[in-house]
């Protein structure tokens, strides 16, 4: 094994997640007609100054620019518990999730943007800090056991690079571990557990074709059948499964649609963006922009494409003009060699104890409630005037419009 590359392809699947999120903010929920008439066929976003703006609407307006969005943000907590904990913790990591949702990121002073409706129902619920897995359980079977969003898949990319020094099984139990902390279907289990592994392979330079995805999958598929609850296996659709996982173009997944947010949607998409790159048919880039530019959950589709190419590239090999711009990019670095660091992959001394980033509040303090509402307030006012910006730009069109049509009218002599 050599040890430089592994590190360097661990530090490419977690900072490539963390970029695949922040470009695919741009045409979150967008259709892929509205991401053309926004950015163009043909898009050359950049992160590093002057970076591509992002288009002004309802939904973007709130978000910083260069930055990521809630995905890495829960991909970050994950990350701060281990440092924290030095183990993957699922109870802890609950606290701090608990936190989010009504704090946001403290130790970068982050808003909680973009709470899912499964997330949030499960981590509001009065059980869920003594009693997350249970929780989530429960929410599931009082939902007819039929949602299965891409919450935990979102956030699992840590969870691969923790384990490449064991084995795929203890891979597995562990991504299917922390993604029941908020996911129960055996769908989401199931995702989890495959990209987990495949971060974990790819770090370990053990996949060079199409074929040896094919086999982590598949020793996937075995291993949740294995050991989910009977009556959860059970509504493992195969045919359904081999539909996303396997799909041979973006087309065919229907990646902005009502159902978006479904976990094989991602999965199938990150696992398409995965073999184009293997095959030398796209790079890192070029996958990812044909892929946010279909739209629909861009961001996460965005962050688990990126943590698998990212895997396969490493870090020296991310896009610099993404890689180079993204806010925080100094601060999320040094947390992905700390990890690294902790999990034996790189040599070096880590005490957690010391960084205060790890603590609860990241070292910031929680907010008081008038603190809270100021940031809201801060919110409101940052969206009215992206309002007042979007009406101001569509009367001067309005007039420039008005304006072409009398020129034209004078020269014919109406």
């Amino acid at each position: 094994m050599n040890d430089s590359k592994v590190l360097d392809r661990a530090e490419g699947a977690l900072f490539g997640s963390a970029l695949g999120d922040a470009i695919g903010i741009y045409t979150e929920f967008m259709t892929e007609a509205q991401a053309v008439e926004a950015y163009g066929s043909s898009p050359n976003i950049t992160l590093v100054p002057p970076e591509t703006r992002l288009h002004n609407d309802t939904h973007r307006c709130r978000f910083e620019s260069r930055a990521w969005t809630d995905d890495t943000d829960h991909t970050i907590l994950i990350m701060l518990s281990y440092l924290r904990q030095r183990e993957l913790s699922p109870d802890d990591f609950a606290a701090r999730l608990h936190s989010w949702c009504t704090q946001g990121l403290r130790v970068l002073d982050r808003l909680p943007m973009g709470l899912g409706k499964t997330v949030g129902g499960v981590v509001f619920s009065p059980s869920f800090v003594s009693d997350p897995a249970g929780t989530a359980l429960s929410h599931w079977e009082k939902n007819g056991r039929k949602i299965a969003p891409n919450g935990s898949l979102m956030r699992t990319t840590p969870v691969g690079v923790i384990c490449i020094r064991k084995t795929e099984e203890e891979t597995f139990a562990a991504a299917v571990l922390m993604g029941g902390v908020t996911h129960a279907d055996p769908r989401c289990a199931l995702s989890v557990a495959i990209v987990s592994a495949l971060i974990r392979a790819l770090c370990l330079e053990e996949i060079s074709h199409p074929a040896q995805v094919r086999d982590v999958i598949e020793r996937a598929w075995a291993y949740v059948q294995r050991t989910q609850p009977p009556e959860h296996a059970a509504l493992l659709d195969r045919v359904e499964f081999e539909r996303h996982v396997y799909a041979e173009t973006l087309t065919e997944l229907v990646l902005c649609d009502r159902a978006m947010g479904y976990v094989y949607k991602c999965l199938g998409a990150a696992l398409w963006c995965l073999r184009q790159v293997l095959t030398r048919q796209a790079t890192f880039r070029s996958a990812m922009t044909t892929l946010i530019m279909c739209g629909g959950d861009a961001d996460t589709n965005g962050a688990v494409a990126g943590a698998l190419m990212g895997a396969l590239c490493g870090y020296e090999y991310l896009p610099k003009e993404w890689r180079d711009g993204m806010r925080h990019a100094e601060w999320f670095r040094a947390k992905v060699q700390a990890v690294c660091c902790v999990a034996g992959l790189r040599e070096g001394v880590y005490d957690s104890a010391s960084d205060v980033d790890t603590e609860m509040d990241g070292g910031k303090g929680f907010l008081t409630e008038e603190e809270m509402k100021r940031r809201e307030m801060g919110i409101m006012e940052k969206m009215l005037l992206s309002e007042k910006e979007r009406r101001e730009t569509a009367e001067a069109k309005v007039k420039a419009q008005t304006k072409a049509s009398g020129w034209k009218s004078w020269l014919s002599g109406s």
